[in-house]
């Protein structure tokens, strides 16, 4: 069943480390969602998850659209700061407007991916460790620039 957010699952959400502020250009009050990521993006870089395609980033609004449990599951599994270390940890390079493909479309996005799908879903997590970042060719999505939006 879906319904829209309730305001006290907003602030549950917005709560969590890092959410204040935009997963991927530190704009604050994000009022988007990656429910693929389970980060919070603000309208900008919203726009950019979309043309990843939803296969890399499926978009919400927060406010506007409606929610399912599992949706919702996803996003209390996740949080920008949450992400982005494990990000970093892995050495995906940081953040810059030329690169939100480089960061998301790669083999640690997809695993991180499968780990909020896991929480997602109540299944258990990958239990194979977390690779290193090796680019886009690694995680499978062939060479071409262009996906489906």
């Amino acid at each position: 069943m879906s319904m829209q957010m309730p305001l006290e699952l907003q602030k549950e959400i917005r709560s969590l480390p890092g959410n204040k502020h935009c997963a991927d250009c530190g704009t604050l009050n994000p009022q988007w969602a990656s429910v693929s990521m389970g980060s919070l993006v603000c309208l900008n870089c919203s726009g950019q998850h979309r043309a990843l395609g939803v296969h890399l980033s499926f978009v919400r609004s927060v406010t506007m659209d409606s929610w399912s449990e599992k949706q919702i599951r996803a996003m209390r599994a996740g949080g920008n700061r949450k992400m982005n270390d494990f990000f970093a940890k892995q050495g995906v390079p940081k953040f810059n407007a030329n690169s939100i493909r480089d960061k998301y479309d790669n083999n640690v996005a997809e695993y991180y991916r499968e780990v909020i799908e896991a929480a997602r879903d109540l299944s258990p997590k990958p239990t194979t460790p977390p690779p290193q970042y090796q680019g886009k060719a690694a995680s499978g999505g062939g060479g071409g620039g262009g996906g489906t939006t």
